[in-house]
């Protein structure tokens, strides 16, 4: 699976505005719903970390992640050593969203290049940082800091799980899948002449990872061995 066919076919044709929009309103409620309510309320995430555990909370709940594993007891306790982790790095990029004066919705397609850079490497040092604390005993915890970092930045980072890791981008650096949606999405959008963020018609989805995660979503192989070992 090339990580180029999550908006394109087989043969690189670009999958039309339309199969987009199908395809966001056959995966379901739970996940628009939560992601509406993330997008709404991590729009300034304060000072005390109160917005961060409850974004990241509900993130993780909708993607079964507190069935087990190291946020299944105590699942706010352990966000609130993630927050006071990361939390003036959260703070940072928050404020700097806040002030650009750009979109929010697009605002990682927005950013100067030399600034997209510097953000990605600011978000995989975050990563880094958050991973002690989703660590399992099975897992390397790339995917609970993703999700945990798209609750907060739905604008910015895109929640990745195992087979997405594994099979769609083939990589275990969250920098490389972003690199890869920012050109994925600029490609497509330069053929289709259309925005994927205007492509739910719900408005749910209204940032960029939020649509493109539903596209790599679709992509993954249709089996389950590889959720046997969460990384």
């Amino acid at each position: 699976m090339s990580p180029s066919e999550i908006l394109f076919d087989e043969k690189g044709h670009a999958i039309s505005p339309r199969k987009v929009s199908e395809g966001i309103n056959a995966f379901g409620e739970s996940y628009s719903n939560a992601v509406k309510k993330i997008i709404n309320k991590s729009k300034n995430l304060g000072n005390d970390g109160e917005v961060f555990i409850k974004c990241a909370s509900r993130i993780l709940k909708n993607f079964g992640m507190t069935r087990s594993g190291p946020f299944h007891v105590n699942c706010n306790e352990r966000l609130r050593d993630c927050w006071n982790a990361v939390g003036a790095n959260l703070k940072e990029i928050n404020n700097s969203v806040l002030n650009s004066g750009l979109r929010r919705e697009r605002y990682l397609l927005e950013l100067s290049e030399r600034e997209r850079e510097e953000l990605i490497a600011q978000i995989w040092l975050i990563t880094k940082k958050l991973l002690p604390f989703t660590m399992g005993k099975t897992s390397y915890g790339l995917v609970g800091a993703s999700k945990i970092l798209f609750s907060v930045f739905p604008e910015i980072v895109l929640p990745v799980d195992n087979a997405q890791w594994f099979q769609v981008f083939k990589t275990v650096d969250l920098g490389d899948v972003l690199r890869r949606m920012v050109y994925d999405i600029q490609k497509w959008e330069g053929l289709t002449g259309k925005q994927l963020n205007d492509l739910d018609h719900s408005k749910r989805l209204t940032t960029i990872p939020s649509v493109y995660n539903v596209m790599a979503m679709l992509a993954r192989p249709k089996t389950q061995e590889i959720e046997k070992n969460r990384i």
